[in-house]
């Protein structure tokens, strides 16, 4: 552990309070759904116009299960995701036919609505949460081995695994490859390891071993994950993370010297890679202050000259899924900020909801996960928060889709549910006597950890 052993503030009498065994069918299911997260979108079952894949598949049992059986517990920001599903809802029905906007509205709930309940379910049951995370973590980091593959030998794995054709990505950099694996870009590729990098950092140097063992080397095989996307949009996140999990750990430990600590461990290795990636310092500069110069690249200031110059009649609530013909012949480049794609699908209505529903996520959690007492539990919740709070700021340069966007929607889930957990927590009734001071024993906050407690010195008769 970096720092001093930390004691436990008035936890002698408190005990994580676990809710029953859930059953057995559940836990297979929530499998299945891990599985089909690494499953290319290509692999689909085609039913009429509809291209059904397995996580749509698998999140269709899912939402029954987890939406109106009562295993959820209410928190108010849930409103606030159901207000802008049905913002969302207004917007599609305006731009295409009933049939197509049910289909659209249906693939909209399942890819963020059910991953957000299965956020919901886990946080609050750590008995579930810790296998499933356990799991996820250690098959991301199996595959981030093959990323190397990719990035150097051009093999794509999962290409030959479902026998689909695979395509290079254009451009290298660095002299390698850009990654994508199982994703559809090298940018949502990053984004999804890179959102895992503040958990890493936590259970490696708090030593948690309910998130499973060498975490060092899993830390440094997300890392390695994040890197062979060679993606600006994926090294941002990581580096971001890196960054607040420094600032928010010596804070207490170090508060001298927090500024050069966050600067080299996190804006400087950001720097630093950009500048290995061939571009020039300034371009770099003036490409993330998205300043409107031919080094910016992308022209990233006329993004929003270009989205504020189509809206007109739609700034309410946006386009749809439907684009304007006369905005398909003027427009031909991405828009690499999600913030602005909302706004022009959904409109100032559904932006307005998407940003209240992180500023709700972080309302409800912010006195539960930084004010609780220290434990594991309240550790993993505060990695956690990090981890939302730089998707958060990830999207002004990247727009979210595919496994990012999902696990976007998972983590703002796990948000509310750990926030939920660590209230239940609190209010726990104490039910064993502390341990007498001195004593060897330590108690459990969170299932299978040991929080380390100090000895009291020996006393000397006078």
């Amino acid at each position: 552990m970096i720092g001093p052993n930390r004691p436990a503030r008035r936890l002698a009498s408190r005990t994580l309070a676990l809710p029953h065994e859930e059953p057995t069918w559940m836990r297979y299911i929530l499998v299945v759904f891990m599985i089909t997260l690494f499953i290319p979108k290509s692999v689909a079952l085609s039913i009429g116009s509809i291209a059904l894949t397995p996580a749509l598949a698998s999140a269709i049992i899912l939402f029954p299960a987890l939406a109106f059986s009562g295993r959820i517990k209410y928190a108010w920001p849930d409103m606030v995701v159901l207000l802008f599903m049905l913002a969302m809802l207004l917007s599609i029905l305006q731009s295409a036919p009933l049939g197509t906007s049910i289909e659209a509205f249906g693939r909209g709930v399942l890819s963020g609505g059910v991953p957000y309940l299965i956020g919901r379910y886990l946080g609050s049951r750590p008995n579930v949460f810790n296998p499933f995370m356990r799991r996820l973590m250690t098959v991301m980091a199996v595959l981030a081995v093959f990323l190397v593959f990719e990035s150097w030998f051009r093999i794509n794995i999962h290409s030959i695994l479902w026998s689909e054709p695979y395509t290079p990505h254009k451009e290298m950099r660095m002299g390698l490859t850009r990654a994508y694996g199982w994703t559809s870009h090298s940018i949502m590729l990053g984004v999804s390891y890179a959102v895992f990098i503040p958990i890493m950092m936590i259970a490696a140097m708090e030593r948690i071993n309910n998130l499973g063992r060498l975490r060092w080397l899993k830390l440094g095989l997300f890392a390695l994950g994040v890197f062979c996307s060679l993606s600006t949009g994926a090294w941002l996140p990581a580096a971001l993370g890196v960054a607040l999990v420094l600032w928010d750990y010596f804070k207490m430990f170090a508060p001298g010297h927090r500024w050069l600590i966050v600067s080299l461990g996190g804006v400087s290795t950001y720097l630093i890679l950009e500048v290995l990636s061939g571009r020039p310092l300034l371009r770099i500069l003036m490409m993330e202050l998205h300043l409107s110069s031919p080094m910016a690249w992308y022209y990233r200031w006329e993004l929003y000259r270009r989205v504020y110059a189509v809206m007109p009649g739609y700034e309410w609530f946006g386009h749809g899924i439907k684009t304007p013909a006369n905005m398909i012949s003027a427009w031909q480049w991405s828009i690499d900020n999600n913030y602005l794609v909302i706004l022009m699908q959904y409109g100032r209505v559904g932006l307005t909801l998407w940003i209240g529903i992180f500023v709700s996520v972080f309302v409800y959690g912010w006195k539960a996960v930084w004010n609780a007492s220290d434990t594991p539990y309240r550790r993993v919740a505060r990695a956690v928060m990090i981890a939302i709070a730089t998707v958060a700021l990830t999207q002004l340069s990247v727009a979210l889709f595919s496994t990012a966007a999902m696990l976007n929607w998972l983590f703002l889930g796990l948000g509310v549910g750990l926030a939920q957990g660590l209230a239940n927590m609190k209010v726990r009734k104490p039910q064993r006597k502390a341990p007498a001071t001195g004593s060897k024993r330590s108690t459990s906050q969170f299932p299978g950890e040991q929080v380390r407690r100090p000895i009291a010195p020996p006393r000397i008769a006078p």
